[in-house]
């Protein structure tokens, strides 16, 4: 408990507070979503998707028509940033106003389960949404045999290429590369065009290596293809056994100070810099495409400079990436929880995923609506249903595996900004993570 009153402390934020108490309302009757036409009801909904530029048409659009369908139901937004987001969730939960639905992801609904603010779905949803859940991703949102979260998009990550920078390099612009080692020789050949007719540094490929956890997510897809694994099956931390953790680092360590991957970049910085022609090569989700659209400037007109394939195969010889999945999270205090699962069931429902793949490329977490001719209607499409089947789910089960995968982003920044080698990155930084696992 002690604990916790540090952590609620720590990131108290007192216009949240205010934000999440104004949406808060009285408790629904039973069976309120049902007979919303006796008087309007309105749900709290705290999420990322409404406050960035890639997806916050799409969010607008969603809950028009839930509205439309649901025209006694209201939905008061809670935007919050990515970076902000569990904090903040977990703040206004534990201050006694949560939001009735939130979003998550694999890194966030540990953390939210191990705080006891999320409500069991099997009753809530219904035997035939929960019955319909792709088993990867439900794997990874049960707890204790219940359903904690709703899978919503999952983001399995491939390989988007420059073909513009491909063909400046002497590669083939139609070919993306088909091993890791090819993969890092063509991303060594694009760095060594330098700049670009603005003076702009141009780098072969961007991997992330900022001190956050998405670091620590990307550094663990990498890990996996040179063989290695974070957790056993009793969940005990085993990143550090075998050698591909440190070959992981050194990989991370030789592209970065080679300037081939920029050093200290987030994902966003990259995204930027393969919207405006100066990286080579990003490993992304399935929301890549709107994203570099958007970014660029030039909309469709910039698919015509880019491609995606799944992941060159590395150690392994199979295509290893992760998917970070966006849930959907009905919270234990909600006092609207009948009302707050039917906006979940909408979200996932088939009309709704249908818009929203149309709209931004994402994909469903729900087996009769990821096998429709629709949500497979291209070659994009094709790519990330080829990816889903070799990506894992991330090993969140631990509420610590978000701080965990924070702590690994600094092995990378020992190793590259520190001097340090491999090795003695992992010796300082690993008994840190094995301690929040005890």
């Amino acid at each position: 408990m002690k604990q916790w009153n540090r952590i609620v402390a720590g990131v108290m934020s007192v216009s949240l507070m205010a934000a999440v108490t104004a949406c808060a309302g009285k408790e629904a009757a039973p069976g309120e979503a049902s007979k919303a036409s006796d008087k309007p009801v309105e749900i709290s909904f705290a999420n990322w998707i409404s406050v960035e530029d890639a997806t916050k048409e799409a969010y607008s659009k969603l809950i028009a028509d839930f509205e439309q369908k649901h025209p006694n139901i209201k939905v008061k937004s809670i935007g919050i940033p990515f970076a902000q987001f569990k904090d903040q969730v977990l703040v206004s939960s534990a201050g006694g106003n949560p939001p009735d639905v939130t979003m998550a992801n694999q890194n966030f609904t540990a953390a939210f389960v191990g705080a006891k603010i999320t409500e069991p779905l099997e009753t809530l949803l219904g035997k035939d949404v929960a019955d319909d859940i792709v088993d990867g991703s439900k794997s990874g949102v049960t707890y204790g045999g219940k359903l904690m979260a709703m899978p919503w998009t999952p983001h399995p990550n491939a390989l988007f290429w420059n073909k513009t920078l491909f063909k400046k390099a002497g590669l083939d612009p139609e070919k993306p590369p088909k091993t890791w080692d090819e993969m890092v020789a063509s991303a060594a050949k694009i760095a060594a065009l330098g700049k670009d007719e603005k003076g702009n540094p141009i780098y072969g490929i961007g991997e992330n290596s900022a001190s956050d956890s998405y670091t620590g997510n990307m550094l663990l897809r990498i890990a996996y293809s040179y063989g290695g694994k974070f957790v056993n099956e009793q969940g005990a931390v085993v990143y550090d056994q075998g050698s591909a953790l440190k070959d992981s680092i050194g990989y991370m360590k030789d592209i970065i100070t080679k300037k081939i991957s920029p050093q200290g970049a987030m994902q966003k910085d990259l995204r930027g810099m393969f919207a405006n022609g100066t990286l080579g090569m990003i490993v992304d989700g399935d929301f890549g495409r709107t994203i570099f659209r958007t970014t660029s400037g030039k909309n469709e007109a910039f698919d015509k400079e880019w491609g995606v394939a799944v992941i060159p195969p590395g150690k392994t010889g199979r295509s290893e990436t992760v998917f970070t999945e966006h849930q959907l999270i009905v919270t234990s205090g909600s006092k609207k929880k009948e009302v707050a699962a039917e906006f979940v069931k909408y979200l996932v429902s088939k009309d709704a995923m249908l818009q929203y793949h149309k709209m931004n490329g994402v994909m469903s977490s729900r087996k009769s609506i990821a096998s429709l001719p629709e949500m497979n209607e291209d070659d994009y499409a094709r790519v990330f249903n080829d990816q889903m089947k070799t990506a894992s789910a991330l090993p969140a089960a631990n509420p610590k595996f978000d701080n965990a995968m924070k702590e690994t982003a600094s092995m990378i920044i020992l190793a590259t900004e520190g001097g340090q080698s491999p090795e003695a990155a992992i010796s300082t930084v690993m008994p840190k993570i094995k301690e929040l696992y005890k």
